[in-house]
């Protein structure tokens, strides 16, 4: 059977295969430019989905990653900062976190966390400047895959243990069951996303099904909603070749039923969620997350237009911090959710910086996904999407070291070149 994939746009020269310095003998072996890249890109993968944490080499990973690179940016700087100048909506806000320094209460930590946040938006401007984005796809969708594979195993020979959450819930090679959870979902959708590049769409249809007893183990009432988004996805990447009008009919269905298919449920008054979570054996504050939020609410109205400072809130005593430590989760750092943290730490600046992003990346996937039919163009529009609803229940964007926040930030660029409102910049000299 000969394996054949959807075509993508032509790779941007940052990407090329020219030789580099990096010769190894007088054989002629040498690393390209692409090689030297797609290293690049797949240890952000690894140490961005977590694959690596309990391993301890995540913290080692990302110090690669910074060092990589300010070399990069500083070796052409004239060519950085073009690129920098493209992508200033991704920077805009990181420079609010880094701003909120000022007021912040506990000024060092916000400089430190809005430090590592720029750096890990810098990483995915450099990596989306330089590798196209069907490479990216494949990356991370095997790196997520490739977790889950290794965390079922974790949970029969128990390497690496305790693989289990105290609760029961398998947290397999992840430093957290959640962070397994979401790694499923993502698997998943990368999954029936290569299954259709490659056209093997059965293939990784079968993929995603596996992921799908994983998904049980890790408990995750969240993780479930999400994963039912790739029932309206799948369509999508079937109807995508029969034609503009076709696609454009398909991509709006899918999206009325994402977001109508909620409102029904609440309108007609089933407790949909309250039935999961008695199934998951999870009481109706969604494991205290009902609590923490309302306690999150109320630091937002105490402080609406900047916030406490970027990561803040959580490295300073209160009186609503010592209350979820003792009744909720002791060592919680995070309100699981993305946009409470977001306003609780920038307020309303960083609100409408990082929303005035989200819709705009949201916007260009959608039509980029019209321009082309592509299935890259239908990944990068679905993992943000499934991103955005699983926000609302865990801290995955907006967070430094996420390769989902990172990602957010290549679909902008990505998009943009597809759509031509990126312009690739060439080295100087």
């Amino acid at each position: 059977m000969t394996m054949t994939a959807d075509a993508d746009p032509p790779r941007p020269q940052g990407g090329n295969a020219s030789k580099t310095s990096l010769r190894r003998n007088r054989g002629g072996f040498w690393l390209t430019r692409g090689q030297i890249h797609m290293g690049y890109l797949i240890l952000a993968a690894m140490s961005g989905t977590g694959v690596v944490y309990r391993l301890g080499f995540q913290s080692p990973g990302w110090m690669a990653l910074y060092a990589l690179t300010v070399l990069w940016f500083l070796r052409d700087w004239r060519q950085s900062a073009k690129i920098i100048w493209q992508a200033w909506p991704v920077l805009l806000p990181c420079l609010v976190a880094m701003a909120s320094t000022l007021w912040s209460v506990n000024p060092p930590v916000t400089a430190y966390r809005s430090f590592q946040l720029t750096m890990t938006t810098l990483i995915a401007i450099r990596i989306a400047s330089a590798i196209p984005a069907h490479r990216t796809m494949i990356v991370v969708s095997l790196t997520s895959a490739i977790g889950v594979v290794f965390s079922y195993l974790n949970s029969v020979v128990t390497f690496l243990a305790p693989a289990y959450h105290p609760n029961g819930a398998l947290k397999g090679i992840y430093m957290h069951k959640n962070s397994l959870a979401k790694a499923t979902v993502n698997a998943a959708h990368g999954l029936v996303s290569l299954g259709f590049y490659w056209r093997m769409a059965v293939v990784g249809l079968v993929g995603a099904a596996l992921m799908i007893p994983v998904l049980g183990m890790a408990q995750s009432a969240g993780a479930y909603v999400t994963f039912a988004i790739l029932a309206i996805y799948v369509p999508v990447l079937y109807i995508r070749r029969w034609g503009g009008t076709a696609r454009r009919v398909a991509l709006v269905f899918s999206l009325m039923v994402l977001f109508l298919v909620p409102l029904v449920i609440v309108l007609s008054g089933i407790d949909a969620l309250g039935l999961l979570l008695e199934k998951l054996g999870k009481d109706s504050t969604l494991t205290g997350r009902t609590v923490i939020w309302a306690f999150g609410l109320e630091e937002i109205a105490e402080a609406p237009l900047g916030g406490v400072g970027f990561g803040a809130f959580w490295s300073v005593p209160s009186y609503a911090r010592l209350y979820i430590e003792a009744y909720v989760d002791e060592g919680l750092y995070w309100f699981h959710n993305s946009y409470i943290e977001l306003m609780v730490g920038n307020g309303l600046l960083g609100a409408v910086t990082f929303f005035g992003l989200l819709i705009g990346v949201v916007i260009r996937c959608f039509q980029w996904y019209l321009q082309d039919g592509s299935v890259t163009a239908g990944y990068f529009l679905f993992y943000i999407l499934i991103n955005l609803v699983a926000a609302l229940s865990d801290n995955v964007i907006y967070n430094e070291h996420s390769i989902r926040h990172m990602l957010i930030a290549m679909a902008w660029i990505y998009a943009g070149r597809a759509l031509g409102r990126w312009k690739d910049v060439p080295r100087s000299g």
